[in-house]
């Protein structure tokens, strides 16, 4: 009984293994034929064929893609146009106008702060340096007979500085110095 079981299980398998090897050769037949033994006609219409369907593959797989592009430009502009429509009507509202100002402040803000501050030291501290260069160094006219409002001559006088000559050019190094500093600390402000 084991022997007629273990042959019955050895011919099903058998079967089995054999039985897709014919399917196969019945319902796939190919010929080989060199190309040699063709005539110029037979190849050229065997090539054309094979452009053909490569074109056609070619045309198919590009569709696809235009297909896909198309919807996904679709897509993205209803998409976009949502945003822009909520993104208009928040930006309307005072919440809005106020987040606007705030976004704006985080990215600019330190900057514009810098540059505000850097212009506003660099012309107080060149109008303090001309106004001691214009007191110390330059001779200046002062008014020494007002006769009235509306009334003239009025008397003026020259006044020297009391420095010499190397005291003045002293003072004017340090000035020029001075703004040079005045440059530096305004370029570091400001940057």
């Amino acid at each position: 009984m084991k022997k007629l079981l273990g042959l019955l299980a050895i011919m099903t398998l058998t079967v089995l293994v054999f039985a897709p090897q014919t399917y196969s050769q019945t319902v796939n037949e190919k010929i080989t034929v060199n190309a040699s033994d063709l005539t110029v006609d037979q190849l050229a219409k065997i090539k054309a064929e094979t452009e053909v369907k490569e074109l056609q593959k070619k045309l198919d797989t590009y569709g696809n893609w235009v297909g896909v592009g198309g919807e996904i430009g679709n897509a993205v502009k209803e998409g976009l146009t949502a945003v822009v429509d909520v993104a208009d009507k928040f930006g309307k509202t005072d919440v809005g106008k106020f987040t606007l100002v705030m976004v704006a402040w985080k990215v600019m803000g330190k900057e514009l702060v810098g540059i505000v501050l850097g212009l506003l030291f660099f012309f107080l501290f060149t109008f303090l340096l001309i106004w001691l260069y214009k007191r110390l160094i330059v001779a200046r006219k002062v008014m020494v007979e007002n006769p009235g409002f509306w009334k003239y001559p009025k008397k003026y006088e020259v006044v020297k500085t009391e420095l010499d000559g190397d005291g003045v050019l002293v003072l004017t190094i340090i000035l020029i110095i001075a703004e040079l500093l005045n440059i530096w600390i305004t370029y570091s402000i400001m940057f």
